[in-house]
Parts: structure tokens; C-alpha cells; sequence
């Protein structure tokens, strides 16, 4: 049976309900975001816990929400050759050029992390594998970069490892270029003529050297805010030159140089692909789209470049703001009920706003098929976009695209980190073997000072370094073991496959009837949006697979372990919760519960604003009494998903108290001291505590004081679902 759509998630009374008016601006669906976070200065008094969200809110309606996951089992489109240039690509699925964080740009050597990365891709069944840009230090591939190797002959033998390593693997390879995203807005306008010249040659010079490396394409980057699209969009290009914003002809020049530039030099050893914006779109304040690129103006320049002689069109969006919107646009549909969300506290109505072009009814799955299909109309060379293109998630929707030449190539990298046999998994039929992207964005922090990692694959971001010195591979056991895990959730699942796929005797104890743990909570709470459920049933799947014994409703006790006597444990048993206060709604029994139209919610971790969302869809009125800093709200999440649900509750009225003292709470009200010291009595028709989860080691405790052999995983610092994950991996990766 199909999941439910998040719309059947939210609540059935919200159908029939009239949507948003499609017309004008948009940024007045909500109130700003500044005024609603206003959390303190008022003296001692009693309120209601109505923080103005409106009934049966209209903005759940808004780009109403088709199934996409239907699979038919036929995916023979994606496996069909094509001609891209020079290149006969074996099937449609390409690795687009993203940030890896597997080694550094400026360093002399790639890292063998990088190589292996790369060529594990290479060898999964991928076409086609575009390198982030700056990979290749050694061969100048930012002009506004020093060389990162002494000479260039050293920087071409250093890239032809990981050239070599993906050709092992059967791919094509090509790197990406840019001028640089350092550039300001507006500092465009100061380059002279002769600095221009200097960045065309520059990039004509390292795209030589890809040639000598052994490289079979280059992708020109022209696409979201970078320099080189600063110059197409009049929004920014205030020049008054041949480069100046005056005519299509004059803003496009610059790119059309840099691509007559490669192809004068390197012939037809070198393939051509840009990357564009296909559409622009003011994310900040909707509607004001004043000099941003249209679609015509895409079409223009993607026929001036396909004259100059690129081989290959790759779309993307821009925006003014949110960088995730423009090359990851499900983002727009991280929030529950909110499909559209602009990370800005706004929401997108996508039938009006980006030209009607963006695909808005499929949960940001496929989203910039219709901007591909518009912008190939008027080239005849390939086209391709990204975007959350994932055939394990939605078969039929990305297959039926591109079998009606809608689009001409897939690209994607989160699905491909998480299981680089995707391609080879998927042409044989093995759907379900496919380990899930889940949308989580914890694979993208590092630019914004937070620590990146896969949530189901453990290995992206750690192979080679302290954590996993070995690199990607697991080693056989050397003494195979009889393993006990307990705990059935994702710490416990993981760590029951991976030691049993190393070669342990493995058995799993779960106290509840069924696996999963937390992960059925948080796919009942969160709906669809990130596949837990798919989740939850591939980490099922794979312990039947490897012969793990299963027993649930099993209350694991020390004397049972001492009976069984395993050659060692693994304790993977979660946190617990701990409520505080008397007659308050545990999250143990939140959904269970009868929940009242004015809700306190004790607490604002992530699970917290997971409720929060829930219950603001659902026309709840919500507050949020936080004893931590703003900081801490939505903690958890990864860094794109904490902003773009914070911008939504702050800018739909929900109350967020932060670096509160709570003194007391009951079923109706709760007593607590702002951070500026004024004490206050809310009072609510349901209060919902939902602290941080406590450690639940207690049996690992006793085992250890038993003197039995314990694994801890997951138990002492309860967290979230990836921390979980990568727990497991790591007791049992080296459990021998």
C-alpha cells in the first residue's frame, strides 16, 4: 500500500479547505518572524497559550501533495544509452558535483578518501561522476585559488589517480569549474576588461590540463550565486560595457567566452557541460522578482552555449536567500504541512511562483523536470537537472521523465552517498536492498560550522580518518563471536547487521513487539518527508538477509544474558524519558493522547519542534518553554532543517521561550521565569513535556558489574537517528 501523503497525514478535516490566493505577494501569509519570536518583557501575569496560529490553517492546502513512490518495477529508460558529446554514457545516472568532505582543496595530494569515494561511485553503476569543484587543487581549477602543487606537471599526475580510478570503474569523469563564489554581490561591475580576459584564458589553461589528466569533460559553473551567473542576472550585473546587463547578447558574452575558450583549445578532447539557473526567484520577499533570470533568458543562453560548443545543459533554480532552494529544493517540503516553505518564514505557492515550472505536488521529488523539459525545447543537446532525482524513492516518476524525453540525465549525490550501487542495485531489480536517502541534510553542515555525516551510510564523511582508519570496507571478524544486541532500534538494528555481516552469530532482543524503536514515532509524527518508514523497513530487511535471529517482546534482564551467555553484548537500549512534573502528557503518551487546541510544549528539541509542526498543521495553538538558548531549538536537526522549520513556527506565531526557568507545570498550566526574570503562569489545554532524553544504561551497568563482556551503543548519549546509526556501526566494526 502507497504512504499516506503528508495531506492525509495532517488531518482529514483540513480537505475542502480553501487554498491561499494565488495571485500577488505571498509574504503576507504569516506574520514576520521578529514579531512572533518576541518571547519576554512583560511583568508577572497569566496568558492563554494562543499564539495567533490561525484555524485550519490555509496554508496546509497549498501545493496539494500526488503519491510518487508507485513502482511498476520497470526502469529501463534510466538504463538506455546516450550521446553526450564525445561520451556514450552507459545509462541516465550521473554523480553531480557536490561538496564531499572527504579531503581538503588546498591540499597537494588527493586523499585516498577522496579517490575511494569517487571510484566507489564509479563502480556502483554511475554514467558519469563530476568532481566538486576545487578537487584537483593541483590543476588550477579556480582561477581566484593559488595552484595547491608546486608545478602543473605534478598537480595532472596527481589528478590522474582518482581519473584512473574512476575509469576502473567504468564512468566517465569531469570536474567542475567556476570563477569563484567569494564575489559580492556587485563586484562584478569593478572587474575590468583585461581581468576578464585573464579568468577566460585562466580556465581555457586548466581545462588543458584536465585533458593531459586524462578528464573527459569539464562542467562550467554558471548556476545558483556565483560569479559567473552574477553576470547574467540584471539583478546584479550593472555594468555598462560588452559584459554589462544592457542586452542578452552582452550578459551571456562572458560564459560564452569561457565555453569558445575550451572548445578552441581543446577540440573534442574535452567535453563541455554547464550548469544554469533555468529560473531566479526572490525567496526573501515573494513576488519582487525584479531582474532575476526568466525562463526565456535560460533558453537564450542555453542555445548561445550550445552554439559556442557545450555538449550538455544542467539546470538548476536561483534564489536571493536560501541557498538550499536553489540545487536542493525539497527543502521546500521539510516542514510538515507547509509544502513550499521558503526557508524565510514564506511559502511558495508553486503553481504561480518560478513560472509555474517547478514540479510542487510530489514532495520536492523530480522538482525541476518541468524547468529541464522547457529549457530542452529549445537546444538539441542533452539536458539534465538534480534535485532530489532518486529513483529508489519514486521509480516510475523518474523513469516516465525521462521515457518521455522530458529529461535526458539524472543527476544526484545524497542518494549516491548513501549507496553508491544504487545504479547496479537498481537495474538488477533490488530495489529494497538500496540503502534509503532519508532528506535528512546532515551530509551537508561543514560550510556552516556544524560536523557533516551520512545518517545511514557511517562510512562517508569518516573512512581514513581516526574513527575508520581502514577506510570503507568492513573486515571479517577474526574470532567469530555469539553476539547478543539489545534494543531493536536503529542503534541496535545496525549493529545486528553489520556484526552479522562480518561473520558473528548474532541474536536481537527487543522489549517491545516490534522494531524500529523511536522510528515509528518519528515517521508518525514528521509523515513522509524523509522515508523513516522506509527507513525502518530496509534496516528490518537487511538483518533477514544476514540470518540475525529476532525475538521481540523479549524483556532483557541479567540473568537472562547470564542464561543465554553470549560471547559478548552489545547494549543498545536508547535513552528514556523522564517527566517532571504531575499531570503533564509524557511524549511516551503524546500519541495516544486527547490534545487540546492551546498546547505548552515543554522543551525544544528536535522532537519537540517535530510536534510542534504537527500540531501548528493542525491548527493547534503552540508555545514552546525552552530552559536552553535559542541555539539548542530544534537540536538535532541538521542545519538546514533547523532553519527552515524555525523561520516557519517563528513566522506562524508559535511563542518560543528561550533560556526559561520552568518552576512548575501541571495538565493546564505551567509557572515559569523568562529569561529577563519576569515570572509567568500560561496556562494551556494540554501540557507536553519533552525534554532531552536521558541515558538508559542501566543494564549495561549491571553486566559489566557481572563481569560479562558490554558494547554500548547509543545508551549513554541518546541523541537522534544518525548518531544512533553511526553508533552501531562503530561497536560492531570492530567487535572481534
Amino acid at each position: 500500500m502507497a504512504p499516506v501523503s503528508r495531506r492525509q497525514f495532517i488531518g482529514g478535516s483540513f480537505f475542502g479547505v480553501a487554498g491561499l490566493a494565488t495571485a500577488g505577494l505571498l509574504s503576507s501569509c504569516a506574520p514576520s518572524a521578529k514579531e512572533a519570536s518576541r518571547a519576554d518583557g512583560a511583568p508577572e501575569q497569566t496568558l492563554t497559550a494562543n499564539t495567533g496560529a490561525e484555524e485550519n490553517p490555509a496554508w496546509v492546502d497549498l501545493n496539494p501533495q500526488e503519491t510518487y513512490d508507485e513502482n511498476n518495477g520497470d526502469v529501463s529508460a534510466l538504463f538506455t544509452e546516450i550521446q553526450v558529446g564525445t561520451m556514450t554514457l552507459r545509462n541516465r545516472i550521473c554523480k553531480a558535483s557536490a561538496g564531499s568532505d572527504t579531503g581538503s582543496s588546498r591540499s597537494p595530494q588527493l586523499t585516498q578518501n577522496t579517490i575511494d569515494y569517487y571510484g566507489r561511485i564509479a563502480d556502483g553503476g554511475a554514467a558519469l561522476v563530476i568532481l566538486e569543484e576545487g578537487t584537483v587543487g593541483g590543476l588550477g581549477m579556480n582561477p581566484f585559488r593559488p595552484m595547491a602543487c608546486n608545478t602543473l606537471e605534478e598537480g595532472i599526475a596527481e589528478a590522474r589517480r582518482i581519473v584512473d580510478r574512476v575509469h576502473e570503474g567504468g564512468a566517465y569523469i569531469g570536474s567542475q569549474i567556476g570563477i569563484g563564489s567569494p564575489i559580492d554581490p556587485g563586484d562584478v561591475n569593478a572587474y575590468s576588461r583585461e581581468e576578464i580576459k585573464r579568468m577566460v584564458t585562466g580556465i581555457g589553461d586548466s581545462a588543458v590540463a584536465m585533458v593531459k589528466a586524462g578528464f573527459d569533460c569539464v562542467e562550467i559553473k554558471g548556476a545558483t550565486t556565483d560569479g559567473l551567473n552574477q553576470f547574467l542576472t540584471r539583478r546584479i550585473n550593472r555594468r555598462e560595457d560588452e559584459y554589462g546587463a544592457a542586452t542578452e547578447e552582452n550578459r551571456v558574452r562572458f560564459f560564452r567566452e569561457i565555453v569558445e575558450e575550451i572548445r578552441s583549445r581543446c577540440g573534442s578532447d574535452l567535453n563541455i557541460l554547464v550548469l544554469i539557473n533555468a529560473l531566479e526567484e526572490n525567496d526573501s520577499v515573494l513576488g519582487l522578482n525584479d531582474g532575476y533570470i526568466t525562463i526565456d533568458e535560460a533558453k537564450f543562453l542555453a542555445q548561445t552555449l550550445e552554439n559556442a560548443g557545450a555538449d550538455m545543459v544542467q539546470v538548476r533554480i536561483g534564489t536571493l536567500e536560501q541557498e538550499a532552494n536553489c540545487w536542493a529544493s525539497d527543502t521546500m517540503h521539510c516542514v510538515t504541512g507547509a509544502h513550499g516553505t521558503s526557508g524565510n518564514g514564506g511559502q511558495f505557492d508553486l503553481g504561480v511562483h518560478f513560472g509555474g515550472l517547478m514540479d510542487g505536488a510530489h514532495d520536492g521529488v523530480g522538482a525541476f523536470i518541468p524547468l529541464a523539459s522547457e529549457v530542452k525545447s529549445a537546444i538539441s543537446i542533452p539536458v539534465g537537472c538534480a534535485s532530489y532525482m532518486d529513483p529508489r524513492i519514486a521509480p516510475d516518476l523518474i523513469n516516465n521523465a525521462v521515457a518521455a524525453g522530458n529529461v535526458d540525465l539524472v543527476f544526484m549525490n545524497r542518494p549516491l552517498t548513501v549507496d553508491p550501487q544504487l545504479p547496479n542495485k537498481l537495474m538488477e531489480g533490488r530495489f529494497d536492498e538500496i540503502a534509503p536517502c532519508t532528506r535528512c541534510f546532515h551530509c551537508h553542515g561543514k560550510p556552516y560550522g556544524e560536523a557533516e555525516m551520512c545518517r545511514v551510510n557511517p562510512t562517508t564523511q569518516f573512512a581514513y580518518t581516526d574513527e575508520f582508519p581502514e577506510g570503507y570496507d568492513l573486515e571479517p571478524a577474526q574470532n567469530p563471536l555469539s553476539v547478543m544486541v539489545v534494543g531493536g532500534g536503529p542503534a541496535g538494528m545496525e549493529a545486528a547487521s553489520v556484526a552479522a555481516e562480518r561473520g558473528h552469530h548474532v541474536s536481537l532482543y527487543e522489549k517491545g513487539g516490534s522494531l524500529g524503536g523511536l522510528l515509528a514515532f518519528a515517521d508518525a509524527v514528521k509523515g513522509p518527508h524523509e522515508h523513516l518508514a522506509v527507513l525502518k523497513k530496509y534496516l528490518a530487511d537487511r538483518l533477514d538477509a544476514l540470518g540475525v535471529e529476532v525475538n521481540t517482546n523479549a524483556d532483557v534482564t541479567a540473568e537472562l544474558v547470564k542464561e543465554i551467555a553470549p560471547d559478548a553484548v552489545i547494549v543498545a537500549t536508547g535513552g528514556m524519558r523522564e517527566t517532571r512534573f504531575d499531570g503533564t502528557t509524557s511524549m511516551d503518551d503524546y500519541a495516544s493522547a486527547e490534545i487540546g487546541d492551546r498546547v505548552i510544549i515543554l522543551g525544544a528539541n528536535l522532537q519537540a519542534t517535530d510536534v510542534a509542526q504537527q500540531l501548528l498543521a493542525q491548527g493547534k495553538h503552540v508555545t514552546l518553554i525552552n530552559e536552553k538558548s535559542d541555539a539548542d531549538v530544534s537540536a538535532g536537526q541538521s542545519y538546514w532543517v533547523r532553519k527552515y522549520v524555525k523561520a516557519h513556527l517563528a513566522s506562524h506565531g508559535i511563542t518560543t521561550f528561550n533560556n526559561a526557568t520552568i518552576e512548575n507545570a501541571t495538565s493546564s498550566k505551567v509557572v515559569f521565569t523568562t529569561a529577563a526574570g519576569y515570572k509567568k503562569s500560561l496556562e494551556a489545554d494540554t501540557v507536553i513535556e519533552c525534554f532531552d532524553m536521558a541515558p538508559n544504561n542501566s543494564l549495561a551497568k549491571e553486566l559489566e558489574d557481572a563481569g560479562i563482556s558490554v558494547y554500548r551503543a547509543a545508551c549513554d548519549n541518546p541523541s537522534n537517528i544518525q548518531n544512533a546509526i553511526h553508533e552501531g556501526y562503530r561497536v560492531s566494526r570492530y567487535l572481534n
